[in-house]
């Protein structure tokens, strides 16, 4: 029998992802769970449209779960405890409400490795010090330094300039203004969220062998 490694409730569930970065990046100064608090304050089930059958106003409050979210505030890591609501339609399909700043999958803030990545590519500091700075091992950093680079060319269509330089390339990302309009555009040329590693996977099939 083939063990299947536990997976989130996001494993599970599909996303609506709401843009709420109404701005360009360099002019967000609260952090992660500010934007996220803000934004559920704000959500409106009766007003959710739901991405299969694309009814509106059909959902209703089916749970939550728990989300943890390493942010980068102050210079400093901070991790969050978010409670991220999960809705159900009346065609039967669930969906996590994400905002902008939450990465599917991910235990780190899109802010959190946008500073990460900042740090790399201005050579402000030796890879030590940043891994020192932001706690995270240097594997990690160059993950994020890889799926940068494979996102980089999927939005090439998406950005003004497509011949840049990874620093100048980040520069005009979180120029963009409003980001949200770039989050937008990139999921629905690519199906993830800019910075994810991993589509949805493929749920473990249940096993017929005895326990």
């Amino acid at each position: 029998m083939v063990a299947c490694q536990k997976q989130s409730p996001e494993s599970h569930t599909d996303m609506i992802r709401k843009n709420l970065i109404n701005c360009n990046l360099i002019h967000v100064k609260i952090s992660t769970k500010s934007l996220f608090d803000s934004c559920m304050a704000s959500f409106n089930i009766h007003e959710e449209e739901c991405p299969h059958c694309h009814r509106k106003g059909d959902c209703h409050i089916h749970g939550y779960y728990d989300r943890s979210v390493v942010d980068f505030i102050n210079g400093r890591p901070v991790p969050y405890l978010l409670s991220i609501l999960r809705v159900k339609c009346s065609c039967g399909h669930t969906h996590a409400i994400i905002p902008d700043p939450i990465i599917p999958y991910a235990s780190y803030s899109l802010l959190f490795i946008l500073h990460v990545l900042a740090a790399y590519f201005t050579h402000a500091r030796t890879i030590s010090a940043i891994c020192d700075r932001f706690l995270i091992a240097p594997i990690q950093l160059y993950r994020w330094k890889a799926l940068y680079q494979d996102h980089r060319r999927e939005w090439q269509g998406l950005l003004k300039s497509v011949e840049q330089d990874l620093l100048s390339s980040l520069k005009e990302l979180i120029s963009i203004d409003p980001f949200s309009s770039f989050a937008r555009d990139f999921f629905l040329k690519t199906s993830m969220t800019f910075m994810q590693s991993h589509k949805n996977p493929t749920p473990c099939p249940r096993s017929t062998s005895p326990p």
